[in-house]
């Protein structure tokens, strides 16, 4: 095994035909990116579909890689041009973001059951609530958590600034505090 090369040489041997090259990023990267795509639509059937078809645009555009960025930031770019395709083609599938988070239903299952109920009612309600956010601050706020990105890289994937990732984490997470602290069904003015 190769674990000593980082994503880029992975890659990039991957690109000259090194199948297991293609493999150890693949296992590396699958958890996040499959998390990215599960929150960003109502269907696991979608979700499934998109993070088949990101892997098969890396694997179709591997002989093109040149590694002027991370390999997580190209992977991430091409998630999201392809989300955006998916979401302009589709659009009525924008309306729930329903998704499991394997170690977050794994704490529950340790909870007793009064923990449980709630907990998994603050989850709903927060699943619920990041859904509602404007697609480029629900996207920016996936990227950092679920792919764990930092700001410079989702700002290459975004193509925008530094700032402007920082601007739109802090209204997507003032705005998931004051949707998640207002009384149910009071409703504020979009900032």
């Amino acid at each position: 095994m190769r674990t000593e090369l980082n994503d880029e040489q992975l890659m990039l041997k991957y690109a000259k035909g090194d199948v297991s090259a293609f493999e150890l990023l693949y296992f590396k990267h699958k958890g996040g990116l499959f998390r990215y795509c599960l929150r960003q639509f109502s269907s696991r059937a979608i979700a499934e579909e998109c993070f088949q078809e990101i892997w098969l645009k890396v694997i179709n555009n591997r002989v093109k890689y040149q590694p002027k960025a991370l390999f997580t930031t190209y992977l991430y770019r091409i998630a999201q041009n392809h989300i955006i395709d998916v979401f302009r083609k589709e659009k009525k599938r924008l309306a729930d973001c329903e998704y499991e988070d394997a170690n977050l239903e794994q704490s529950i299952y340790l909870m007793s059951d009064v923990e449980k109920q709630n907990n998994q009612a603050m989850v709903v309600e927060l699943r619920k609530q990041i859904s509602q956010l404007p697609f480029e601050q629900r996207n920016t706020l996936l990227l950092k958590l679920d792919a764990g990105l930092s700001l410079d890289e989702i700002s290459h994937i975004l193509d925008c600034g530094k700032e402007t990732v920082k601007s739109r984490l802090r209204y997507a997470t003032s705005k998931l505090k004051d949707l998640l602290t207002e009384p149910s069904g009071a409703q504020k003015n979009e900032r």
